[in-house]
């Protein structure tokens, strides 16, 4: 709050008030990297409610649709008409699909595509919806693939490396699955299970 209050003093310089607004830019990353460790090492519980995975995506979508077009990448969706509805806590599966919508969305290059598919997997221990957001962007090296979700591991310069061990978290306490396919050639996919017949 003084930061702001100086900024806004007629006696500051261009210097000066570039500085106080480096010092605000450090600040807001502080508050980030605080509010993605709190996330990932509080145990909350779920809020959890009858939910469409098709409205969860949509609107995790809408939240970096401008972004999405001003580097004028692609976005397809491939849904499934007639899936189930789930039990699950629709804010906290909103935060996970938008995390791993950003990156596909910092992986790809200028008028890249991102593909969004929803259908039903079948499987012995039950139905479950699978979630798949992919990329054509720079992939994931090999080696990384198995450290990614560790918590504090990041090959972004600015990153702090809690996005997907959040996201990770946050699935699990859905006893849903998430993973990076590895059959994919060009880009990224990410996987996510969740069971369809909600928590027990």
């Amino acid at each position: 709050l003084n930061i702001q209050k100086l900024r806004q003093s007629e006696r500051l310089d261009d210097v000066e008030k570039e500085h106080l607004s480096l010092s605000q830019e450090g600040i807001r990353q502080m508050e980030k990297f605080i509010k993605e460790l709190l996330d990932f090492t509080r145990v909350s519980e779920l809020n959890l409610s009858r939910f469409s995975i098709e409205q969860i995506l949509d609107e995790s979508v809408k939240t970096i649709a401008d972004s999405l077009e001003l580097k004028k990448i692609v976005l397809e969706k491939r849904y499934e008409q007639g899936l189930p509805q789930v039990v699950v806590d629709g804010d906290k599966l909103r935060q996970v699909f938008l995390n791993i919508l950003r990156n596909a969305y910092e992986a790809c290059e200028e008028g890249g595509k991102i593909t969004v598919s929803l259908f039903l997997y079948k499987e012995d221990s039950g139905n479950k919806i699978k979630i798949e957001i992919c990329d054509n962007g720079c992939g994931i090296r090999d080696e990384y693939r198995d450290i990614i979700f560790e918590p504090f591991y990041s090959t972004k310069p600015s990153g702090i490396g809690l996005g997907l061990p959040n996201a990770r978290k946050i699935v699990e306490q859905h006893r849903g699955l998430i993973r990076v396919r590895e059959d994919v050639k060009n880009g990224a996919c990410f996987e996510i299970l969740i069971p369809c017949e909600g928590q027990k």
